[in-house]
């Protein structure tokens, strides 16, 4: 994700035309997260820094070659502002609501006829956006559930994992014991996340923009209560969107036929985070690399990883085939899933 970041110093513009309206204090320094796509879903290409002083009734910013004003309304439930660049002569203009999350948002257009979604945050309670980003602020307090923001800015409350391999580590998916295989697409997965990645009930997925994240990690055959410390995992570090969003996909049998065709457009993965010798091509067997068509059936499982530790059955879950087995395998050849182990998908 590119981020442009600038400083904005806010001063109150006297004698406005809002001169009736009842002063409220209007400061603190405040992130502005803007994209270019108008389509309700906030993607943070640009982010602002400014540092507000005022009031509700009218604010305005400066910059060397830009020109801020704005105002809310009289409960400060709506805003609206502009912002003009002295050089070109363009405008943007802003407006939109505070949503229950208590941060602003809404649309923006410019006199050019470009337009996009914008949110802003207070930065005294700034909006973290990934767990990676709670551990970096010094605001972790071990693993546990904590509150996050979503594209839209509105709160989503996570599991996060603050302690293995460095920690930062947000739970993206869960694939429950009792859970029957068959998954077409990851739009079939609920939006409820789960937070008790010991026993997880909820199959879900998260849908959202993946550009917050860089690394990725899978764990599969978890026994319920015991955790996922059996070492059947795939990770990977560095990745860029699109290979999160393949890792995604690979959640849905259809979706990695579609996304996935050959083996080899599987992003590669390794069995041991700190040992790069364990790095294998489409995160598979490699004696599966050798297979064509007639043998390799994208849709019979999902998951990222395909039979990584020397044995066959060892993948998140059952697809097309064999769609009534239950949860996650217990990575055992030729035993099928039996409703007693989960998998989980991490990212960070």
């Amino acid at each position: 994700m590119s981020s442009y970041r600038t400083l904005l110093s806010l001063a109150v513009l006297s004698g406005s035309a809002f001169a009736n309206q009842t002063s409220t204090q209007f400061d603190g320094t405040y992130l502005l997260n803007m994209d270019n796509h108008h389509n309700g879903v906030l993607v943070n290409d640009l982010t602002f820094d400014f540092t507000m002083q005022g009031f509700s009734r009218h604010f305005i910013a400066t910059t060397e070659n830009k020109i801020l004003s704005g105002s809310t309304s009289l409960n400060g439930t709506s805003i609206r502002f502009e912002v003009s660049d002295l050089v070109s002569g363009q405008s943007q203009y802003f407006s939109g609501h505070r949503g229950t999350s208590g941060h602003y948002q809404g649309s923006w257009h410019s006199d050019d006829g470009r337009a996009g979604d914008w949110g802003m945050v207070n930065a005294a309670d700034e909006a973290f956006r990934t767990c990676q980003q709670i551990l970096d602020a010094g605001a972790s307090i071990g693993d546990g559930v904590y509150q996050i923001v979503d594209d839209n800015d509105e709160p989503l409350s996570v599991y996060c994992d603050m302690t293995t391999h460095g920690g930062g580590w947000t739970l993206v998916g869960s694939y429950p014991n009792k859970e029957p295989g068959g998954k077409a697409r990851i739009s079939d997965y609920g939006s409820d996340p789960e937070t008790n990645p010991l026993a997880p009930t909820k199959l879900w997925l998260y849908q959202g923009d993946l550009t917050r994240f860089a690394d990725a990690r899978e764990q599969i055959a978890c026994p319920v209560g015991a955790g996922c410390n059996n070492n059947k995992n795939a990770f990977a570090d560095n990745l860029t969107t699109q290979e999160l969003d393949l890792i995604r996909y690979s959640w849905g049998f259809l979706d990695r036929g579609d996304y996935m065709k050959e083996l080899r457009e599987i992003p590669s993965c390794r069995t041991d985070y700190d040992d790069a010798s364990t790095a294998k091509v489409g995160c598979v067997n490699p004696d599966y690399l050798a297979w064509d068509d007639d043998v390799y059936r994208s849709s019979y499982q999902v998951g990222w990883q395909i039979d990584l530790y020397g044995t066959t059955h060892c993948w998140v879950a059952r697809g097309s085939y064999n769609s009534d087995k239950l949860g996650s395998t217990s990575c055992i050849s030729k035993v099928e899933p039996n409703g007693q182990n989960f998998a989980l998908l991490w990212m960070r």
